[in-house]
């Protein structure tokens, strides 16, 4: 996921640098220059592993950026972005549809509707407020450049307070319907602006308060077809994440716990310093499929943290199965030293940072 985080920082770097050269200006004095409309171009696509996304130039950011600073809700935006992405790549491939930013979703209408919401929807005497934030993703068609398709995650909070005041927790299939019944009245009003392409909705349970390493998890995806105002299929997602280690995961997947268990001792056996080491896991239908190990120690030299990397991703190897893609983070407490990345198809790669 960050190898497209960097690619996409390049694409917009080119993109800075070609507007400062056109910016440029060599005319004589009191002579003025006819600024002429930017013409839309296509980013290359840089071929990598994993199946991303081209866009279209000059780049738009989203029209609702900044608003999740407005409320008090975490929201793992890189994980709700690229999980958005990484969903609508079935309804819409990434060899028939560019990527674009929302553009037609304005702050005013998703505080409409978060407002709406808020004041609809109560328990006893007290206000859920289930809706946190919407986010659009726009699909354009490669031969038209036009929109074809789009995409929105509804943020949900499972926790509300009953009459009492006290704090309770939607169950998955509370959240699920409630979502739903949101989803379509929101629908209804994109259509009423004549949008009338396909749309993918992606339910996204917003994480614990109190968590500040794993994100939250999609819970379900539903179809719109294009001239449509109805939801016609839904599909429940199964999407977890859990801390290594920790007693959550021991319980509920003991062996992927015992495994990551046996890579930590080993780890912090190779070196006579303490190296605290953290891992995420994402699993899917219950199947471990993505996991990212962040080791952090006070290393005296590069050859150490080339040594360690590569004892590392020897365990890493040996330990977790190959359908499961592995990100390794090597760091001190305030640089990154080292990287391993273990993908599922193709080739790892090992960096160490100079």
């Amino acid at each position: 996921m960050k190898a497209k985080f960097w690619a996409r920082c390049k694409l917009v770097a080119a993109g800075l640098l070609t507007v400062a050269a056109t910016g440029c200006s060599f005319l004589p004095s009191g002579q003025e220059r006819v600024v002429e409309p930017s013409t839309p171009s296509l980013s290359p696509v840089i071929e990598v592993s994993e199946d991303y996304y081209g866009s279209i130039m000059p780049y738009k950011p989203n029209q609702t950026r900044g608003m999740l600073l407005e409320n008090k809700f975490r929201i793992d935006f890189s994980h709700l972005e690229l999980g958005m992405m990484e969903f609508a790549r079935d309804t819409f491939p990434t060899s028939s549809f560019f990527f674009q930013e929302g553009q037609y979703i304005k702050k005013e209408q998703v505080r409409a509707w978060i407002a709406e919401e808020k004041a609809g929807e109560q328990t006893g005497q007290r206000k859920s407020g289930l809706l946190v934030h919407v986010l659009e993703h726009d699909y354009l068609n490669k031969d038209t450049q036009q929109l074809a398709g789009m995409a929105l995650g509804l943020s949900l909070s499972p926790v509300y307070k009953d009459a009492t005041g006290q704090d309770k927790r939607y169950t998955v299939e509370e959240l699920q319907e409630r979502g739903k019944q949101l989803a379509a009245k929101m629908v209804q009003s994109v259509r009423s602006n004549e949008l009338q392409v396909p749309i993918l909705i992606m339910l996204y349970q917003v994480p614990e308060m109190n968590s500040s390493l794993v994100p939250g998890n999609f819970i379900m995806s539903g179809t719109v077809n294009a001239n449509e105002s109805a939801i016609s299929k839904w599909q429940p997602i199964d999407e977890e994440f859990f801390l290594f280690p920790s007693p959550e995961v021991g319980k509920k997947y003991p062996q992927q716990s015992l495994q990551y268990d046996k890579f930590m001792r080993e780890s912090q056996t190779f070196f006579r310093d303490f190296i605290g080491m953290t891992g995420v896991g994402r699993f899917m239908g219950g199947n471990l499929t993505e996991l990212t190990i962040t080791a952090t120690a006070e290393y005296d030299s590069r050859t150490e943290v080339l040594q360690f990397t590569q004892f590392a991703a020897n365990n890493i190897n040996q330990l977790f199965d190959k359908n499961v893609h592995v990100n390794l983070y090597v760091q001190a407490m305030n640089k990154p030293l080292a990287i391993y990345i273990r993908p599922v198809k193709g080739e790892p790669y090992m960096h160490i940072y100079r």
